[in-house]
């Protein structure tokens, strides 16, 4: 007998030897069980996951000596025939290249005939999406009215195309995209059967390459062994199919923890040099930040991450340098710059950008920190001016210092009492109805879920809970700060520490003290309370430092009524 590849050789033959199936596969065998078969059945996912294998398997079930039985046996004649593609009864057409008319009429003429040996025919129509319409309305009668002891198996990628009146008229089983840990099992089942050795490394390889198809896994599984021989080692295989090494990776990773940019530029070059893919590395890059993130998010051992266990210590590790908004930062400027690599042209220069993005993104605090800094009273640099080499603002190191404190090796930063103090109300906050413990301790739990909120509230002179509702009153001069306080979010956050802190859940209002309101109303009526509201931005210390930071100006101050 000629040489059969590993895909063959190991094609499933039972229903339990189906991977990652078993919602298809458990129906189908209840269906047998109860004589509940249906004429027609679509079978869609991706390539390699069993569908045709499904198709057959249910080919052979129905048609056993031993059945119809939800696991045939394997041994007598018709499951031979059937294994080995030489059965009368069942038919195989490619729809891909017989997808005309011509063909589903010969169709509808064979199978008006009862089987020659078995107990019941089956059709398997592979890519069924490919049929032309005249062919799927020809099609439509046969399954609208079909033969006894016919059934009709459509498999496809792209169910979506097939026609809503065949639809209809089949039971549609969705084959999903395999794991990472299923096709690495499958693998190394398969590898110890052929007497191979495989490394994890090159295992983990080889399992991520397959892109959740168990065919393809077992194809490249093929081809390493071709190259490697019996002990397939890791560094063989990512030669083999143009994969950069761990080391490579490792290597990105501390580039953007040190930011250096010329670390990161170095590995291009040398990539370069060594004529491998860039966007093959973009999207090795992809798929470590995402292991990155998931054991952040996650923590080291969920089954999410695409590693093996001996590569998952060395994860954790680069994870624990990062904070999860670093890590999603950086996620999404690699899927950029992926995009960018495949729809441009020089792709070393797309690369060496969305590397150079990589190291300097550790330099850029979120929005509200950057708030926080300026109400704090820190100076901020004039538009344009250069940081010296090397050097990153407080942000970053803040940020990084968190995530230390979070994993247990540093303690938690300390807050420093600046000239935020200053700027705040002299005074403390009037309560009416609610206890000046409860009101610090609000604003204590605001400011630790969010500092920009935890600034507006300071400016509030007076609380006031009555029933389930607690309102906030702001001075006239502070309307801006109760504005921005209604805005969703920031509203959502008092409400859920109010909510806490008082045991029970209220409402939250922003209002203005009585008398401001009607004096504001009739302020912006007219053009001097138009004057007055843009000297009073003007004049705001929050407002200043954003332009001086940013180098912007302000072109319109408008209330919100009148937006």
């Amino acid at each position: 007998m000629s040489y059969q590849v590993i895909a063959r050789k190991w094609r499933p033959q039972t229903f339990a030897e189906l991977v990652g199936q078993s919602h298809v596969t458990e129906t189908l065998a209840n269906a047998i069980r109860m004589n509940r078969v249906a004429h027609a059945y679509i079978f869609s996912g991706a390539r390699g996951v069993g569908k045709t294998t499904a198709a057959r398997i249910l080919a052979k079930a129905l048609n056993c000596v031993k059945g119809p039985a939800p696991e045939p046996c394997g041994v007598c004649d018709s499951c031979k025939a059937i294994a080995a593609g030489t059965s009368l009864d069942v038919i195989e057409i490619d729809a891909a290249s017989n997808r005309g008319i011509d063909q589903i009429r010969e169709l509808r003429e064979m199978v008006r005939y009862a089987p020659a040996a078995a107990r019941t025919k089956i059709v398997i129509l592979d890519e069924a999406h490919m049929l032309t319409g005249e062919a799927s309305n020809a099609l439509l009668k046969t399954l609208e009215e079909p033969p006894d002891r016919v059934i009709f198996v459509m498999a496809t990628t792209q169910p979506e195309d097939l026609v809503d009146t065949i639809r209809s008229r089949s039971q549609h089983f969705h084959f999903r995209a395999l794991s990472f840990n299923e096709i690495a099992g499958r693998i190394e089942e398969i590898a110890a059967k052929e007497g191979l050795t495989i490394e994890p490394g090159a295992l983990a390889v080889i399992s991520r390459a397959a892109e959740g198809s168990l065919r393809d896994a077992l194809s490249l599984l093929e081809q390493a062994r071709a190259y490697c021989g019996d002990t397939i080692a890791d560094n063989e295989v990512r030669e083999l199919l143009g994969i950069v090494s761990e080391d490579a990776l490792d290597e990105l990773v501390g580039a953007i923890a040190e930011g250096s940019a010329d670390r990161a530029l170095a590995l291009v070059h040398r990539f370069q040099k060594e004529g491998r893919n860039l966007q093959h590395f973009c999207r090795e890059a992809i798929r470590h930040m995402r292991n990155l993130l998931l054991a952040r998010v996650c923590g080291a051992d969920s089954d999410l991450i695409a590693a093996t266990p001996d590569q998952r210590p060395r994860i954790t590790e680069a994870a624990s340098r990062f904070t999860e908004e670093d890590l999603t930062r950086y996620f999404q400027i690699l899927l950029q710059t992926d995009d960018d690599l495949r729809r441009r042209p020089d792709p070393r220069i797309h690369l060496e950008m969305g590397l150079l993005r990589l190291v300097n993104a550790s330099r850029l605090g979120s929005l509200e920190e950057l708030l926080g800094e300026l109400r704090g009273g820190t100076p901020a640099a004039a538009p344009g001016a250069s940081a010296p080499p090397h050097a990153k603002p407080s942000a970053a190191p803040d940020r990084k210092q968190r995530g230390a404190s979070a994993e247990g090796n540093a303690p938690e930063p300390t807050r420093p009492v600046n000239a935020k103090v200053a700027e705040r109300p002299a005074s403390a906050p009037a309560a009416s109805g609610i206890e000046a413990e409860q009101v610090a301790e609000i604003k204590a739990m605001i400011e630790a879920q969010q500092k920009f909120a935890s600034e507006l509230v300071e400016h509030a002179r007076r609380w006031e809970l009555e029933g389930a509702e607690l309102r906030l009153y702001f001075q006239p001069e502070s309307r801006a700060f109760a504005e921005l306080l209604e805005g969703r979010e920031t509203l959502e956050k008092v409400r859920d520490a109010s909510s806490k802190v008082l045991g029970r859940p209220v409402r939250v209002c922003v209002r203005l003290e009585s008398g401001a309101v009607a004096a504001a109303a009739g302020s912006s009526r007219t053009p001097t309370g138009a004057q007055e509201l843009r000297a009073q931005f003007e004049q705001d210390p929050m407002v200043r430092a954003m332009l001086q930071r940013f180098g912007g100006k302000i072109s319109e101050v408008k209330r919100r009524q009148e937006e």
